[in-house]
């Protein structure tokens, strides 16, 4: 799409860069703003930090605290906020989910959103990921309602009402003839992450039965966090049987040993997830560390033994964060935890990251979401440094190192490196071009 219009492009001031009249080009990797006898302003869509429309114009947030702003839009400008806000959201959304198989996609419908970050009502595309279902509203960012956090699904005279536990309600309408369709694949995704958790339950909990397999499940739904003691309440003597199958083999069990020795047992956490981008299924545990200094060290198990791991949920390391408040409930950091690793779909790469690499242009993507969400850039705060995974006693001893170094730094943001050097990271960031069309699956 090409159109001409006013622009304003402002430095982190407030001080106006520059400004005139200038031809403007949509395209599904950038916004190209060309004022005439200068220099283009080539804007790739994953470094914008935000985006709005008023006032037959557009006012987009850039790094380092810029903006540019276009207006005098005339009557392309609806046509504009919907191809912009398009183009956008299918790279935020290629980049944020890393990947994830789309199991269902092109169902329009209306969305009337309402929670914490505000309410809205306006027409969607509705897909269904493997773990979560994405809106993309026309002029808006588009949502993501992890199936995890969904704790209701209404439907009521071609209505649904699907209510999360994070305070949010999407009420759909408008579906028409997709109305059973999108409601049956919706349900059967869910079912089908159900299944996933039970079978590894049962696969890990030989003799247990049907009944306390499903019960478990409902609590340990695919990525949540539940802590050891919430699990035992449900299925008493479940817990040891867990325990016995993850530490199936000497280094596991010598691993997990020593976490649960050093830690306090009774606020430890589990969860189960499926692998990042295609890698191996795995058990996540977050132990609650008191001495020397309140922490949790969260480390990874595959759910099977020997297979491929996943590039950002391997057994690489174990890591450290500090607790935000040492005396608050132990379910509030895990929530807090949970919702920041969903936010980045459990990469670890945009907590990992210190400040001076995420300022590379090839890390814009993690830049872009530290600053959209405030969840990871408080963990980016707590984050405090791993142990990479090797000979039992270094292991040890880089935690013992990584323990004291957070009881004599309690300034949020600092951290160990061994010897000084930051660790090499895991995962490779998504490629600029890995936006691909959708179409009905």
């Amino acid at each position: 799409m090409k159109l001409e219009a006013d622009y304003e492009l402002s430095g982190s001031a407030g001080r106006s860069a520059e400004k005139g009249h200038a031809a403007v080009s949509l395209a599904k990797d950038s916004i190209v703003v060309s004022p005439a006898g200068a220099h283009a302003i080539v804007v790739p869509w994953e470094e914008t930090r935000s985006i709005s429309f008023q006032d037959y114009g557009a006012r987009i947030g850039l790094p380092a605290g810029e903006t540019l702003i276009l207006g005098a839009l005339g009557y392309k400008f609806e046509d504009f906020q919907r191809q912009a806000a398009r183009f956008r959201n299918e790279k935020l959304i290629t980049l944020s989910l890393a990947d994830e198989p789309l199991k269902r996609s092109m169902i329009e419908a209306e969305l009337a959103c309402t929670g914490p970050a505000g309410d809205f009502k306006e027409n969607c595309e509705l897909r269904i990921y493997e773990t979560s279902l994405i809106a993309l509203p026309e002029t808006r960012d588009f949502l993501r309602m992890p199936f995890r956090y969904i704790q209701e699904i209404k439907n009521d005279g071609y209505a649904i009402e699907i209510i999360s536990e994070t305070g949010e309600t999407w009420r759909l309408t408008g579906l028409g003839r997709k109305y059973d369709h999108f409601l049956d694949s919706l349900r059967g995704q869910m079912g089908e992450l159900d299944i996933f958790v039970q079978k590894a339950l049962g696969a890990a909990m030989g003799g247990a039965g049907p009944l306390d397999i499903r019960a478990l499940a409902a609590r340990l739904r695919e990525g949540r966090l539940v802590s050891f003691s919430d699990i035992e309440r449900t299925v008493p003597g479940s817990l040891g049987k867990l325990e016995k199958r993850i530490c199936s083999n000497k280094t596991d069990s010598g691993e997990y040993s020593f976490l649960k020795s050093i830690s306090n047992p009774a606020d430890a956490a589990l969860g189960i997830k499926k692998g990042f981008a295609g890698g191996a299924d795995y058990y996540s545990f977050v132990f609650r560390l008191e001495k020397p200094a309140p922490l949790a060290a969260v480390e990874s198990f595959l759910v099977e033994p020997g297979a491929a791991a996943a590039p950002g949920a391997d057994k690489k390391a174990t890591y450290f964060y500090r607790l935000p408040k040492s005396d608050a409930p132990w379910e509030d950091f895990l929530g807090f935890f949970n919702k920041a690793m969903t936010a980045v779909n459990f990469r670890r790469m945009p907590v990992l990251l210190s400040e001076e690499r995420l300022s590379d242009p090839k890390y814009a993507v993690y830049a872009g979401a530290v600053e959209r969400v405030p969840e990871l850039r408080e963990l980016r705060g707590l984050y405090v440094g791993r142990a990479i995974h090797g000979e039992h006693d270094r292991w040890t001893g880089d935690i013992s190192a990584i323990t004291l170094f957070a009881s004599l730094n309690l300034i949020p943001g600092t951290r160990w490196n061994k010897d000084g050097v930051e660790e090499e990271t895991e995962e490779k960031p998504a490629a600029a071009n890995a936006v691909k069309p959708v179409k009905e699956v």
